[in-house]
């Protein structure tokens, strides 16, 4: 069943913990796996060894193994898998509950805390704008469509908060080794990178990144509808700046690395 260490002490192996990766992961991959390694021996049974669907199943597994904590990715698309995910989270947590293990998982923004989870929990909740390089979202198609047209004409503009791939599997492994080692951190967090923008600024800045990136390159000239800004519906959350001593670098550094490694994939960079 593999090694077990010590919890509260200091350990005779570079290995302190014992971590579990289920549920649809690959959207965090290659960093998810590469960061429970750096800290963890990595327990992530494939979908033939651990059918998604099966709860049960995945509770007996964690019964099995008795890891220190349990990192479950839930499909981030559709409301519709809300509930499955709930269900999925109650039962990994009635299997973690007798054996002071923590439960991490990522909530959509409008998501509901998921009840019947009583085990020792960080539960990461997503600003309203999740990206990477590899995936279809909102940075993405922007900088399709400005490579892509002509002319573009931006219009709904509101308010955004925005963390990229790298920076929220960081984030949230760091955030999970203090709760190890520091119980009574756990909890529900908003993790977004700092600052905040709007759809005008950061569609503005995807063009003038691209610009200075694709001196070459024809871009869509942009125009923007005359609308009133939308403010911000809260104040920016520090809670996790704060709880986990961490500064969280501001939202145009990821938006850049994105662009970058866009290009590069498309090899235009």
């Amino acid at each position: 069943l593999g090694r077990r260490f010590c919890r509260w002490g200091p350990c005779m192996t570079k290995v302190q913990y014992s971590f579990a990766q289920l549920g649809e992961s690959e959207i965090f991959e290659p960093y998810l796996s590469s960061e429970l390694k750096k800290n963890s021996d990595l327990w992530k049974p494939t979908e033939f060894e651990l059918p998604l669907n099966d709860p049960g199943l995945a509770a007996a597994f964690l019964t099995l193994i008795q890891p220190d904590a349990v990192f479950y990715v839930p499909r981030f698309s559709g409301r519709s898998f809300e509930s499955k995910s709930a269900n999925y989270l109650a039962a990994l947590s009635q299997a973690l509950e007798t054996k002071e293990a923590l439960l991490v998982s990522w909530l959509q923004p409008e998501e509901s805390i998921p009840p019947f989870i009583s085990c020792e929990h960080l539960l990461i909740r997503l600003p309203e704008v999740f990206y990477c390089s590899s995936t279809k979202n909102l940075i993405t198609d922007w900088i399709d469509k400005i490579l892509s047209r002509k002319r573009i004409t931006v219009s709904g503009n509101k308010p955004l908060r925005l963390i990229g791939r790298h920076l929220l599997v960081q984030m949230t492994v760091a955030a999970a080794l203090k709760c190890l080692a520091n119980p009574g951190f756990d909890g529900v967090y908003k993790l977004a990178a700092n600052g905040e923008t709007s759809l005008f600024e950061l569609v503005s800045f995807i063009h003038s990144t691209l610009a200075r990136l694709l001196p070459n390159h024809k871009l869509a000239k942009l125009s923007f509808a005359e609308e009133e800004p939308v403010p911000l519906s809260e104040e920016f959350d520090t809670s996790f700046m704060e709880n986990f001593n961490v500064i969280l670098p501001g939202w145009r550094t990821g938006v850049e690395e994105t662009i970058v490694a866009f290009l590069v994939h498309r090899k235009l960079f």
